[in-house]
């Protein structure tokens, strides 16, 4: 029972971080940083000749592969009567957090089934810088593998990586929202 207590104790303290308790303060300037660079890195994975190489990769092709609701938890609370869609609920910045952070790790253990070359590498360590930055407690190592990257396989990366591309786009308006809000 001690043995219990004590692992939800550490579990909630790394929680606690990761949601800007005046205690452990989430580093907002990093993390905008690090997901610009993270978005950067997508753009130029996607701009590769590695990937690109006889067909065109486009943003008509993609695949999203998260089964979070990223899009929905970080919506920002609005009041704007003009909007279709009404959030009904307030912003919560744990939940989206969590979502990106789950987001993170689904992409990361894709990615990781590929050996595509200095791009993707780096593309990776970005992610884990995201994550780590973040304070998740749920990081977990990189195991790499050397999948073949035949012309389907490409095609399939490719629209992946589309649809990365689209949710680091979210992630970066999301870290400008909440340091938005820190900021009121």
């Amino acid at each position: 029972m001690a043995v219990r207590c004590v692992n939800i104790f550490v579990v909630s303290w790394l929680l606690l971080g990761c949601v800007g308790n005046p205690i452990f303060k989430l580093d907002l300037d990093k993390c905008i940083d690090f997901s610009k660079e993270l978005l950067d890195s997508v753009n130029a994975t996607l701009s590769s000749d590695k990937i690109n190489e006889g067909f065109n990769c486009t943003s008509d092709l993609m695949s999203d592969i998260t089964k979070a609701t990223t899009v929905i938890a970080c919506e920002p609370h609005s009041s704007n009567k003009g909007c279709t869609r009404k959030r009904e609920t307030t912003f919560d910045q744990e939940t989206c957090l969590r979502n990106i952070t789950e987001d993170l790790l689904q992409y990361k253990a894709e990615f990781s089934q590929y050996h595509l070359s200095e791009h993707l590498d780096m593309m990776l360590s970005k992610i884990d810088a995201l994550i780590e930055v973040l304070s998740s407690s749920d990081r977990k190592e990189t195991f790499r593998q050397n999948r073949e990257l035949t012309f389907s396989v490409r095609m399939k990366l490719c629209e992946i990586l589309q649809a990365f591309r689209v949710r680091t786009v979210t992630i970066n308006r999301v870290m400008h929202y909440i340091k938005f809000r820190a900021s009121q």
